[in-house]
C-alpha cells in the first residue's frame, strides 16, 4: 500500500514545457506545485466510479486528471491502439507529454477498472507513476 510518509523528498519543478502554456493550465500547475511543496500528496483518478475513499485513507487529496481533449491523442497513439477511446487516449497523452497538471503532479493514479482499455491504460501508466 503507499505510504506518503515513505515517499523519498523530489525537488519540485514545472516541465520543461510550462511555458507553451495558456494561463488556465499555467494557473493549476502553480496551484497543484504549490500544494506539493505545502507537503501535500496528490492521487490522480479518471472516473466517477473511483473508489475515492482509498485516496482519503492514503492522506492524499484526490484531482481528476485530463482526457477531455484530443490536443495529446497523437502523442498517445505512438504507444496505444488508434481504435481506442478519445478520452483513454487524451488521458494518457497528457500523462506522457506532462501537459496535464494533475498527472505531473500526481504520486500516485488510482486505476479503477471500468473498461479494459482503461485497465491496459492503467498498466502502461505504471510506467509512468505509480
Amino acid at each position: 500500500m503507499f505510504d506518503p510518509a515513505n515517499e523519498p523528498a523530489v525537488p519540485i519543478d514545472l516541465p520543461g514545457i510550462y511555458d507553451t502554456f495558456d494561463e488556465a493550465r499555467r494557473a493549476s500547475f502553480v496551484n497543484a506545485m504549490n500544494y506539493k511543496q505545502e507537503g501535500g500528496k496528490l492521487c490522480g483518478y479518471l472516473c466517477s466510479y473511483s473508489p475515492l475513499e482509498l485516496v482519503d485513507a492514503a492522506g492524499a487529496g484526490a484531482v481528476g486528471l485530463c482526457g477531455m481533449n484530443n490536443e495529446t491523442i497523437p502523442d498517445a497513439e505512438t504507444v496505444l491502439p488508434k481504435n481506442l477511446c478519445p478520452l483513454i487516449k487524451g488521458t494518457y497523452g497528457f500523462a506522457l507529454t506532462d501537459k496535464c497538471p494533475f498527472t505531473y503532479f500526481s504520486d500516485m493514479i488510482l486505476g479503477e477498472t471500468t473498461c479494459d482499455g482503461k485497465k491496459k491504460m492503467y498498466e502502461l501508466l505504471a510506467d509512468i507513476k505509480p
